[in-house]
């Protein structure tokens, strides 16, 4: 794989050793990851940078997941149907819950890196083309994180 990253993924989460680890397992894929530890910093980096896909956490310390994907589709409409929430019991209300599904993809903790890794590719399949460089095609991403 070359050494330039192939997508741009904003990986949001206030649990700091399973946030690395996912960055970890992202970057060994191809992808350009940035980390933000809280749902105000994530939507800080939003509104300085452009990704292709965001994962956050659902329940963070701050407002959560739910919120800053409101947030997000208001600031940057081009990631709606680009985030993947990962969840934990308990789950929010079942109506604030489907909206977001309407679009997006959940993960249920415990996660599956490969279940994960599925989603991602979901979407960064359907990412459109960067002017400014060339992108790999879906059949260049990795089966596996």
């Amino acid at each position: 794989m070359s050494d330039t990253a192939l997508y741009s993924v904003l990986l949001v989460g206030d649990n700091a050793a399973m946030r690395e680890a996912l960055a970890r397992s992202l970057a060994r894929r191809g992808c350009r990851v940035t980390t933000a530890t809280t749902d105000a910093a994530a939507l800080e980096t939003l509104r300085e940078r452009a990704f292709d896909a965001v994962i956050t956490d659902l329940n963070m310390s701050e407002r959560g997941g739910l919120w800053l994907w409101r947030q997000t589709v208001v600031l940057r409409p081009e990631l709606r149907g680009r985030f993947v929430m990962i969840a934990s019991e308990p789950l929010p209300e079942p109506r604030s819950l489907a909206l977001f599904l309407e679009t997006e993809q959940l993960v249920v903790k415990p996660l599956s890196l490969d279940t994960l890794w599925r989603q991602v590719q979901d979407i960064l399949q359907r990412a459109p083309k960067r002017t400014s460089g060339a992108r790999a095609q879906p059949s260049d991403l990795p089966a596996r994180l």
